[in-house]
């Protein structure tokens, strides 16, 4: 269809920029004609802004398809490989400085435990890490973009203020700010798991989807709603928090004064505690270590994942049949240990409404995701108006 109802020309034009450059994002290469004809959009229409697309540098001509009859047709794909992405991404006990291009792919990714926690000491180290980053990644033929950086806490994309962050003692500290005032990019700055989300739509798990329900396990419990395509944010970015969902009574106390929360259950931590407690790892184990153990076969490690997934397939389900999303992803390192998905499958169809119409998928970003899902924001700006970042 063409699209209809913009201000000016050259509003629709940026608009159905996005929509040629998002399709060959999605299913490039792909040739004028079948841009045109997935889109419902005029051929001249797609040729004109392919043109625009082209002279940037953002698209590129493959090499002509001579199988059929008549005239070689030739595919368009994504072109802009210089352009990338610097990402910050703040866990629980590392700060992520890395460098991730146009298609989503990482390029480069140095972890550095805190030196010291406070708000100014770790804005400092991560402006220190994205300046000499900056400037090796300037010394080539390579475009920054900008800066997408993430936390794993509850912040406030509007001003930059992190809410509450408890694995390190934030609340309400203004670290946009103190990130971003010497910054002369672009840069954004959001919640890690509607990151991942978007980078799972985008170029993931949940390519071709307009809305999903994202879930994340890992040293903090997170989740993220994508709707018609945006992440949904809420007052003060609040939306995504699933760390106090009730679930069965298990009794475990909880920092927020009540027992049975779901993040008791299901925090890289939770688990890890309770592997110990059961004598499945020693004591001094890691989670990895005990991802390990159930990848070897240990039929303990496999039981207890797959009772932590039954209890995250059961509160996914609860959340799905509210929102009814076409697609529940699950990211994080304990979602790929053996067993978990399909236990986390056999609980959510079992408990939503809607049995196996929601379809079910692991993160397509491993360990990269908390990288990949820093660069996320930004390049969810790219991909909605690619002639923003690319002035002349």
């Amino acid at each position: 269809m063409q699209l209809t109802g913009f201000g000016t020309s050259e509003d629709l034009g940026r608009v159905n920029a996005s929509l040629v450059l998002r399709t060959v994002l999605a299913e490039g290469p792909l040739a004028r004609a079948e841009i045109a004809d997935r889109l419902g959009l005029r051929r001249a229409t797609v040729t004109r802004v392919a043109a625009r697309l082209l002279e940037i540098g953002v698209l590129r001509e493959g090499e002509p398809n001579r199988s059929n009859p008549g005239r070689p047709t030739v595919p368009l794909e994504l072109g802009g490989h210089d352009r990338v992405v610097l990402t910050a991404h703040f866990g629980t006990r590392e700060l992520r400085v890395g460098a991730v291009n146009i298609r989503g792919e990482m390029l480069q990714e140095s972890r550095r435990p805190y030196r010291d926690p406070a708000p100014e000491a770790v804005a400092e180290m991560a402006r220190e890490g994205l300046g000499a980053l900056a400037g090796e990644l300037r010394g080539g033929e390579t475009r920054v973009l900008g800066v997408g950086a993430s936390i794993a806490g509850w912040v406030d994309p509007a001003t930059g203020v992190v809410a509450r962050f408890a694995p390190l003692g934030w609340t309400d500290v203004p670290f946009g700010r103190l990130l971003t005032d010497e910054l002369e990019l672009p840069h954004y700055f959001d919640q890690t798991v509607r990151g991942l989300a978007l980078a799972e739509r985008m170029i993931g798990a949940a390519r071709g989807h307009q809305d999903l329900l994202m879930l994340w396990v890992g040293n903090v419990l997170g989740a993220a709603i994508v709707n018609e395509g945006a992440a949904r944010q809420g007052p003060r970015g609040a939306a995504g928090s699933i760390a106090h969902f009730p679930v069965g009574e298990h009794g475990h106390a909880c920092e927020c004064g009540r027992t049975d929360c779901l993040q008791q259950l299901l925090t890289d931590g939770a688990i890890l505690r309770d592997a110990i407690g059961a004598g499945i790892v020693r004591p001094s184990a890691s989670i990895r270590t005990l991802v390990q153990v159930a990848e070897d076969g240990d039929e303990a490690a496999m039981a207890l994942m797959a009772e932590r997934a039954a209890v995250l397939g059961r509160a996914a389900a609860a959340m799905s049949n509210l929102i009814n999303p076409p697609l529940v992803v699950a990211g994080g390192l304990v979602p790929t240990a053996r067993g978990f998905m399909p236990a986390f499958t056999e609980a959510f169809e079992r408990a939503g409404e809607r049995g196996g119409e929601i379809r079910v998928a692991g993160s397509a970003f491993g360990d990269a995701a908390p990288t990949i899902a820093s660069a996320a924001f930004l390049l969810d700006a790219f991909y909605r108006d690619p002639f923003a970042f690319d002035p002349a």
